[in-house]
Parts: C-alpha cells; structure tokens; sequence
C-alpha cells in the first residue's frame, strides 16, 4: 500500500554520506558507553568474556544494520520503519507503530538519555539529586531549540558533538593503554559479591552490551533527505556499525588495563573510575564532564531523526496534520515541540532506569514488527528488485531478531512487572484509537 504524500512542500536532499555515518554513531554513542561497561563485567566470568559480549553486541548490530538497509533501499522515505510497516501490513499496524514510536521510543529514549545527562551534571556540580530532572527537562528544551534550526544546522551541531565524543573515547583509550598496568586477559572469576554467576545473568550482561549500540541503524528515517540513497545508505548503517563495534571493544580493552575484570562492576562510571586511578581527581572530572557532552550529542541525533516518523504519520493523516508542518529550514517544528512535551512529562515524573525499562519494552515489540517486514516483502515477490540492497540471508536474519526482540521483551516484563503492564496497556489503547480516529 502506496499513499500519496501531501505535505507544505516537498523534502530536500541535503544530506551527504559523512552525516548519515554520524547521525547513526551520534545517537549510539551515548549514556550507555559510560554506564554498562560495569553491567556487562559483573555478569561475565572472565575479562575475555567481556570482551566477547562487546563483539556480540557489535554484530547483532551489524545484522541490524544489514536488515534496516535493505528496507531503506526498498523504500528511501522519511520515517523509516513507520514507512516499512505501512507497506508490509497496512493502515493499522503503521498508525500502531507510529503512535507509540512517538510517544515510547522517541520520546522515552530522548528522556532516558536526558535523565543520564541530569544524573552526570548533579554529580559534576554537586547538585541535589532531586535536580536531575529538571536539568534533563532543560537540556531537551536545548536540543529542541537547536533541532529548530533547520536540518543543516542541527546536522552540523550533531557532526560536531559526535566528533568530539570520539575524541572523548579515544582519549580514555589512549590515557589507560600509556599508564594502565593491569593485564588484560587475566583469567580470574568476576566478583559478584553473590553465590556465583547464573545463565540469567549472563544473559543479562550480553543484552546490557546490546544498549549502547541502539539507536545506529536511525540514519534510515532520514532517507528521504539524503543525497544518492541508494548508495549512501547502505554504506552509512554499515560504516557506523563496524565503526562503533571497533570503537566500543577497544574501549573496553583499554579499560582492562585500568581497573581489574572483578572490580568493574562495583562503579557506574567505569570510564570516570578508571580516569580517576590513572590521572586524579582531574581525570574524573573530565569524564563527568564528557559524559555530559556525550548525553547531549547523543540527544541532539535521537531527536534530528526519530522525529521524522512523527512527520510521517502526520504527512499520512494519521496523527494531527499540524504536526507534518516543515519549516523553510525543514525542521518539523510541531513535532518537536510535542515530543519534546512528552519527554518533559517523563524526566519529571520517572527515573532513568524505570523509563529506560518502558522505553527497551515498547521498541522490542515495535522493532520486532519491524524485521518481519522484510520477511513480508521477500515472500511477497518473485524476483528481487534490482535498485534494491539485497541483505544476505535476509529471511534467517529477520527471523534471528524477531527471536532476540522477545528475548527483550519477556526479560523486561520479568523484572519491571508492574512499569511492563502499564507501557503494554497504554500501547493496546494505542492500538485501539485507530478506530476512532478513522471514524472521526
């Protein structure tokens, strides 16, 4: 199902590669670079297993990249996956996708790296821990206003951010390979402080290796905009995934130098403890202070793509149609401005890890949907388009996901029952609206 697009006028192609390649590491390299690393340690049993599910993460992040860049080349249009699923299975699921993508991915993501960003600056300032919030609150209304700007102007902003969290990363690297003394490799047991690590915490470790790679494929709702997409697109999902996977593993080897494979898992800020031991107090602060500047890199590109889907919808006549409004500048203000109400809501009302729990919930179930669309589109024909990227071993692939999405969904439900219920209520309601906004 093709629909026809009525918008205030048509989109532009002002996007070259290089930005597609950072928009997709940009919006990755965030929060979770500085938080998980001691997740993944305390869940594995050696420094070589930790190591490992960093590699893991990095290719279930390739399959990603391969899957989502076959679907943008079949169709190049702003919203990336709401566009796929409107072709795959219709109206409904594409209304379903698009309502709680706005409301659970764009919103609850741009929230959950804002809250990151409040909780480093009340460590870095010394604030009172009640003013995360309002710290998070204020930075999505910095990054609304500077998305506002029009799209070569946040896209410049973002190209910048992102290169200098890369030169935050590769300065961590450079200082713990010069002066960390640890070996890297030392087969010793992770201490736990428990009765021994289980199959579910492992588990768990690899899934919180997966986090900090979320978010690289989101170039493709910017297709529409993007200068040679055929060619542009699949080359930018996959540079950025190889590049994060060389990137997050090198990393985290530097960090084994630094601190043992047993200790990681005793700090949040594995990246600011390490900095702390090899410079001093001035290394810490550093770090604090990078995470804060990584937080808003990483906000600034979840906002300057995901909000293309709320566009979508609207442009389809499928949410409010003030909300596909396009400034000369093309910046869908409208939808900024909402979606940037929604996660306000949030960063004053949760914490960062109840709306990080709401928000890997709701993408698991609309992702999943997602990668089956592929498998739709592969039954549906007899031969493959020839303008398209064909993913190698598309169908396998998609099915692999779908697998690892429920895996999510069900781990999510398991330990955040009660946040669970309520994000799959208020995604049945979501469902159900569909009916009454095409009768009314």
């Amino acid at each position: 199902m093709t629909t026809n697009h009525q918008t205030t006028r048509p989109l532009r192609r002002l996007l070259g590669t290089p930005t597609a390649i950072f928009v997709g590491m940009g919006v990755a390299i965030g929060s979770g670079v500085f938080r998980v690393p001691g997740e993944v340690a305390g869940a594995m049993p050696s420094s070589s297993v930790i190591v490992f599910a960093w590699i893991v993460g990095g290719m279930v992040n390739l399959v990603m990249s391969l899957v989502t860049a076959e679907l943008a080349t079949r169709y190049p249009q702003a919203g990336g996956e709401y566009v796929y699923l409107r072709e795959a299975y219709g109206e409904f699921v594409a209304f379903f996708f698009g309502w709680g993508y706005t409301v659970f991915v764009i919103g609850g993501g741009a929230a959950t790296i804002a809250l990151a960003l409040g909780d480093f600056s009340v460590e870095l300032f010394g604030l009172s821990s009640g003013t995360s919030g309002v710290v998070a609150a204020g930075a999505i209304v910095l990054v609304t206003g500077l998305n506002a700007l029009g799209l070569r102007a946040s896209a410049l902003i973002q190209n910048g951010l992102t290169v200098g969290k890369l030169v935050a990363l590769l300065s961590v690297v450079v200082v713990c390979f010069l002066w960390g003394r640890e070996p890297v490799f030392a087969e010793r047991a992770v201490a736990t402080g428990g009765g021994g690590l289980t199959a579910s915490m492992m588990l768990g470790g690899f899934m919180a290796a997966l986090w900090p790679y979320m978010g690289s494929t989101d170039a493709a709702k910017l297709a529409e905009e993007v200068k040679d997409v055929r060619r542009a697109m699949p080359l930018a999902l996959l540079a950025s995934a190889l590049a994060l996977t060389g990137i997050y593993v090198l990393v985290n080897v530097a960090l084994l130098r630094a601190i043992p494979a047993g200790e990681m898992h005793q700090y949040d800020s594995v990246l600011g403890e390490a900095m702390g031991r090899l410079v001093g107090e001035r290394g810490r602060t550093a770090m604090l202070v990078a995470a804060v500047l990584v937080c808003l890199g990483s906000l600034s590109s979840t906002v300057l793509a995901t909000i293309r889907v709320t566009f979508a919808l609207a442009r389809d006549g499928l949410t409010f149609r003030f909300m596909a409004y396009m400034t000369r500048g093309q910046a869908p203000l409208p939808a900024l401005v909402v979606v940037a109400s929604v996660s306000i809501v949030l960063v004053l009302t949760r914490d960062f890890r109840q709306v990080l729990g709401i928000y890997f919930l709701a993408s698991s179930i609309l992702f999943g949907l997602t990668y089956g669309s592929l498998i739709i589109f592969r039954l549906r024909e007899n031969t493959f388009p020839a303008h398209v990227f064909r993913c190698p071993l598309g169908i396998p692939l998609a099915v692999a996901l779908i697998a690892l999405q429920i895996a999510l969904a069900v781990n999510i439900i398991m330990v955040s029952f009660a946040d669970a219920v309520k994000t799959l209520i208020v995604l049945a309601v979501l469902g159900l609206m569909y009916f009454v906004w095409k009768r009314f």
